[in-house]
């Protein structure tokens, strides 16, 4: 669809830098004041993940190569292209400055993305629709948590949306162009595969795009670079790693077929209630069933064609749903904001057609209004947005508290990112993301899913006796054993115990090694769930508390 006359064109040159400096506004708050997971203390520098990559940045730039720990070989990240992008950056800034550089890497993508979708936009449907779409994308708090993580999720969203405008393009163009555009699609197509350990989804999804819109011949290419592209990767997987895919995938993508569609149902409800995505959802049922009626036999005068953004969104939520959500809530459906902002803006270009333009655009202009009061409304609800400073992390101020035990001191965690990045000492995994003994193990409750937190493998884990163990205090995975508790008999006593709790409380990381039990279940009761347990010699006046025993003591 050609873009519209603009009569105020001149006056909207200043549309696109408003938006750019909104958008890195509300990015440097997020990163500043806000927080990247509903686990505000666990995740208020970032998100924990974000460090698994920023660890295997720093080993690869120190020569140990693409590793966890040295010495031990397994993929523990879901990003190679992130990775290595990070890891001159990690050979010369200090370990406290990487998150930094990582948003603002994340910055300049999302900045990326904003030019890429008002320039296609301005081009299909007008500056006007333009300046709502740039907007609205500036003004999407799920878009900040995103730039704020420190995870690769804006690279990934720039990608998607490349791979849709050059997808549109292919369908519209012939010839030298057609063949031009082809060859962008396949460089694209190849960087998503790098970029993501799903990322071969979104150019496969484009390839069945061109297709169905009779474009046989980039469809084709398309398929074969992605194809080609993920053969070489798998090749270098299992040379190097010795597995094809990803450990984290092992690790995450286990359990009943029925469970995992539960609970990533569940996941896409909450964010779609939570964060205005309900109208973009319900635009892109429209767009799809409107061009499947373009396939219907015998029609004389067929709808418009099935639009690339309806069947990217139903590929991606089949995927999004058989994987069982994410547990960042958001992150894998950042590409429905801007998608469904456009459809919606098509579709009613589409109905502005039988009235005057003046009322088209206030109708336009109030439901851009509309959008953008549903998309903040999450300031209020999410807890990520609850924006405060100074903030408190409390994986940091473990991480660097650990410092100081001995280079080699393996330590046990369940939050394999911040802890073993600030501490630098070699770290088991309990939760299997970088470990291939728990990874491709099957989870102890076949009937528990979720994502990524349902395996372990406690004997395991005990054998490999790590000098300290990390745990959480109330229902941790200790409370389903029978029998003396498994730390307990193993010579484990806890040390330390650190405030969960969203704010400091000056005292976050208090020593009970010669605290009196109570005094512990009181801390744990006011805040500090979380234990670090040391395997030492019996002392005399060190308490004896193990997870249960909290557990059923409070």
């Amino acid at each position: 669809m050609a873009g519209r006359p603009d009569p105020a064109g001149g006056s909207r040159r200043l549309v696109l830098p408003a938006a750019a400096v909104l958008l890195v506004a509300g990015c440097l708050l997020q990163i500043l004041a806000g927080y990247s997971h509903p686990d505000l203390s666990g995740h208020a520098w970032g998100s924990d993940d974000a460090y698994i990559s920023y660890r295997y940045a720093r080993n690869l730039a120190a020569g140990e190569g693409l590793v966890f720990n040295p010495g031990e070989r397994v993929e523990g990240y879901s990003n190679l292209l992130y990775v290595l992008l990070l890891a001159p950056a990690a050979a010369l800034v200090a370990p406290e400055r990487l998150y930094a550089v990582s948003t603002g890497l994340n910055t300049l993508f999302a900045l990326a993305a904003l030019v890429l979708l008002h320039r296609f936009t301005r081009r299909r449907l007008g500056s006007f629709e333009a300046a709502i779409v740039a907007g609205l994308f500036a003004l999407c708090p799920s878009v900040w948590a995103a730039v704020a993580s420190g995870l690769e999720t804006p690279m990934v969203l720039l990608l998607q949306i490349g791979t849709w405008i050059l997808a549109e393009q292919a369908v519209e163009e012939g010839g030298a162009r057609e063949r031009r555009t082809a060859a962008g699609l396949c460089i694209v197509a190849a960087v998503s595969v790098l970029a993501r350990a799903d990322g071969f989804i979104t150019p496969l999804l484009a390839a069945v795009f061109l297709g169905l819109r009779g474009r046989w011949r980039p469809a084709f290419a398309v398929a074969a670079s992605t194809l080609a592209t993920f053969g070489a990767l798998a090749l270098f997987r299992l040379s190097y790693y010795g597995w094809p895919l990803p450990n984290t995938y092992y690790a995450k993508v286990d359990g009943p077929l029925l469970l995992r569609l539960d609970n990533g149902w569940q996941q896409l409800l909450t964010a779609v209630i939570g964060t205005g995505l309900l109208v973009y959802l319900v635009a892109f049922l429209m767009a799809g069933v409107r061009g499947l009626r373009s396939f219907a036999p015998r029609r004389p005068d067929p709808l418009p064609a099935l639009p690339f953004p309806a069947v990217f969104a139903a590929g991606w939520l089949a995927y999004y749903l058989y994987i069982g959500g994410d547990v960042f809530y958001d992150r894998f459906l950042l590409f429905l904001f801007p998608m469904g902002t456009w459809l919606l803006l098509a579709l009613l270009a589409q109905l502005a057609r039988t009235m005057e333009a003046g009322r088209s655009r206030r109708r336009t202009a109030v439901l851009a209004v509309l959008l953008a009061v549903l998309q903040l409304v999450a300031l209020s609800k999410d807890p990520r947005f609850q924006f405060r400073v100074p903030k408190y992390d409390r994986w940091v101020l473990l991480g660097r508290h650990l410092r100081q035990e001995p280079a080699g001191t393996l330590i046990a965690v369940d939050a394999a990112g911040k802890v073993p990045f600030f501490s630098g000492l070699p770290a088991l995994d309990m939760l299997g993301l970088t470990d291939p003994h728990i990874g491709h193990g099957r989870a102890e409750d076949r009937a528990y899913f979720h994502v990524g937190h349902d395996k372990s493998d406690l004997p395991y884990i005990l054998s490999r006796k790590p000098a300290l163990i990390a745990i959480w205090l109330r229902g941790g995975w200790t409370q389903h054993t029978r029998g003396q508790d498994p730390l307990e008999q193993a010579g484990y006593s806890l040390d330390f115990v650190l405030n969960t709790t969203q704010d400091s409380k000056g005292r976050d990381l208090v020593d009970v090694r010669h605290a009196a039990p109570a005094e512990v279940r009181r801390l744990v009761a006011a805040g500090y769930q979380y234990g670090l347990f040391g395997r030492a010699p019996a002392q005399p006046g060190r308490a004896t508390v193990s997870p249960r025993n909290l557990s059923n003591g409070l």
